[in-house]
């Protein structure tokens, strides 16, 4: 028996028979599976992309903030989409100019691999996995030198020492939360026996999170917020929403990473799940930045 995972991402589409008669069909065809035309989806990642402004005035794509697909891969992850991770490379590959340098593309990689990465621990570790393998994947075919250095470079995390991820752990919490850190703390505490405290910091946000080298402090708020409010957790989407704001990042851009998941939603044939009735007023705040 065939055991390999479903991608998630292909669609049944029944065919029609050819027979004008109910008699035609044999007893034996009528044992047999119907045949099916399976397809994979095929995003368009210029309108995400398009949905945030270069950090300069140059045409060139390359220049475009690298937010848009460190956001678009962490919510593909939330939407168990992950293993269009490699059609994202794949399209970054193709729609950047022809004489980037490898240097380029292989920063490119790191920070859909980094995002993978720290949306593992908001949308599951098996996404993650798969994801980063459909990465390599793509990655081999378009570019196989770089693929070498990618596949060559080693932890950033394993190297730290506990004292040192614990404070950073905690220093980064308390950039995101503010005058809320104790009393988040404190629940955390008192649901858990201690234990949800304990692991947030230390691992969570002490082992990687609070790792800012190739994604910074708030583009990985922003990612914590839109998996969270992909998933359909009101209270943790506001959380991470306000925590955004702490961490600087302007309404535009929330508003700009709210259309990202909301269009990627669209693409995908998924829900959007806050915009159920039933968990609207969960998501009030969003209203706070979608006018311009």
């Amino acid at each position: 028996m065939d055991t390999t995972p479903s991608s998630g991402t292909q669609t049944p589409s029944s065919t029609v028979s050819s027979g004008t008669t109910a008699t035609s069909v044999s007893a034996s065809s009528q044992l047999e599976p119907p045949s099916t035309i399976t397809r994979k989806a095929r995003l368009d990642f210029s309108r995400l992309q398009d949905l945030f402004s270069t950090t300069d005035t140059s045409s060139n794509p390359s220049a475009r903030s690298p937010l848009w697909y460190i956001l678009t891969t962490a919510v593909l992850l939330s939407f168990h989409k992950e293993k269009l991770v490699g059609d994202l490379w794949t399209y970054l590959a193709s729609d950047h100019d022809t004489h980037q340098s490898d240097d380029a593309f292989l920063a490119v990689a790191r920070r859909i691999r980094e995002a993978c990465l720290k949306a593992s621990t908001l949308v599951g570790f098996p996404r993650a996995i798969n994801a980063l393998f459909s990465l390599k994947t793509a990655l081999d075919t378009t570019h196989p030198s770089v693929s070498t250095t990618f596949s060559s470079d080693t932890s950033l995390r394993s190297s730290l020492d506990p004292s040192a991820k614990y404070d950073r752990g905690m220093s980064f919490f308390r950039q995101i939360y503010q005058k809320h850190t104790s009393r988040v703390l404190a629940t955390m505490d008192t649901t858990s026996g201690g234990d949800l405290t304990h692991f947030a910091i230390n691992c969570i946000y002490g082992e990687l999170l609070s790792e800012h080298s190739i994604i910074g402090g708030l583009d990985t708020g922003l990612l914590e917020f839109v998996c969270c409010l992909a998933d359909g957790c009101g209270p943790q989407a506001k959380g991470h929403f306000f925590g955004s704001l702490n961490l600087g990042a302007s309404n535009e851009t929330l508003r700009s990473s709210i259309q990202l998941t909301g269009n990627l939603a669209q693409q995908l044939h998924v829900p959007c799940p806050w915009q159920a009735e039933d968990v609207a007023d969960e998501f009030q705040f969003l209203d706070k930045v979608m006018q311009p």
